[in-house]
C-alpha cells in the first residue's frame, strides 16, 4: 500500500460474530478508522493509509462498533497490511491528496428479500410513483403510535401491527431523483431520522398521486366544533324570529 492510498476491505456476511455491521477496522496504517457496512452479501469497510505511516507491516483487526465498546467488546485480527517506503516529497504530497478525497459513503446496500430499513443507511432504491413497505421491529413501538414523513411521500402515514409495526408509503409521481431521510415521530417523543432512501428515476408515463382524504379520526376531532356552531346558528335564529314577531305585535 501506499500512502494517502484509498482501500477497501472485505469479509462475506455472516461468517462470524464479529464480522457485521457497524464494526470498526482498525489498524495503526489508517488515518481513521473504517465502518463495515453491508454491501449486498459482503460487509466493506473503506479505509485510507496514513501519510505518516512508516514503511513496514500492520494489524488490522475488527473493533466493537462505535457506542458499543463496552458490550460487545470485539478485538479481532482480520489480517495485515503492508506501507511501502517513500520519498519525503511523497509525503508531502501525500497530505493534500487525503485532504482533496471525498467523505467515505455511509450508505449500505441490504439484499433485497431483507426487510427495509435494516438500519437508518439502509438505502433502498425506488422509483417516483412506487410503494415501498416499511417495517420495525426494535423500537417496540405500540400500534398507531408512529408516524412516518418525508418530503417524497404522497402524504404521511401511520404505522400498525403488533409486534412488528409496518406501513405501506407511495412515492409522489413528481419526486425528483436524489437521496431522502424518513422521519420517525412517535407521540410523546422527539422526532428522529429513521430510514432513508434512494428516488433513480422519473415516474412512470399516467402516474398519478392517490386523492388524500380527511382520516376518520379527523373528522371526528372537528364534529363537536360543527355540531357546537351548528346550535349556535340555529339559536341565533330563533332569537331573530321571535324579535321581529315582538315587533310586530307592538305596531
Amino acid at each position: 500500500m501506499t500512502l494517502g492510498e484509498r482501500i477497501s476491505i472485505s469479509t462475506d456476511a455472516g461468517v462470524s460474530g464479529d464480522a457485521s455491521n457497524g464494526v470498526r477496522v482498525v489498524s495503526p496504517a489508517f488515518v481513521s478508522d473504517g465502518i463495515l457496512r453491508m454491501d449486498d452479501r459482503l460487509l466493506t469497510a473503506v479505509v485510507t493509509v496514513s501519510c505518516t505511516a512508516a514503511p513496514g507491516s500492520y494489524e488490522v483487526r475488527f473493533g466493537s462498533p462505535v457506542g458499543d465498546e463496552n458490550v460487545s467488546k470485539i478485538d479481532r485480527l482480520w489480517g495485515s497490511v503492508r506501507v511501502a517506503p517513500v520519498e519525503a516529497a511523497e509525503r508531502e504530497a501525500c497530505e493534500r491528496r487525503v485532504a482533496e478525497l471525498p467523505p467515505v459513503s455511509q450508505e449500505e446496500r441490504w439484499p433485497e428479500d431483507s426487510g427495509w430499513p435494516a438500519t437508518p443507511w439502509d438505502v433502498r432504491t425506488v422509483r417516483a410513483g412506487e410503494r415501498m413497505t416499511a417495517s420495525d421491529g426494535v423500537a417496540m413501538a405500540s400500534d398507531g403510535e408512529v408516524t412516518l414523513s418525508s418530503p417524497a411521500f404522497t402524504r404521511s402515514v401511520v404505522m400498525h401491527g403488533a409486534k412488528l409495526v409496518s406501513a405501506v408509503v407511495q412515492i409522489r409521481c413528481d419526486a425528483q431523483p436524489g437521496l431522502y431521510a424518513v422521519r420517525w415521530n412517535e407521540r410523546g417523543k422527539s422526532a428522529k431520522i429513521w430510514a432513508r432512501y434512494r428516488v433513480v428515476d422519473t415516474a412512470a408515463p399516467g402516474c398519478q398521486d392517490p386523492v388524500v382524504t380527511p382520516q376518520a379520526s379527523a373528522v371526528r376531532r372537528s364534529a363537536p366544533w360543527l355540531l357546537g356552531a351548528a346550535a349556535a346558528l340555529t339559536a341565533s335564529g330563533a332569537v331573530g324570529y321571535a324579535f321581529l314577531r315582538r315587533r310586530k305585535a307592538s305596531r
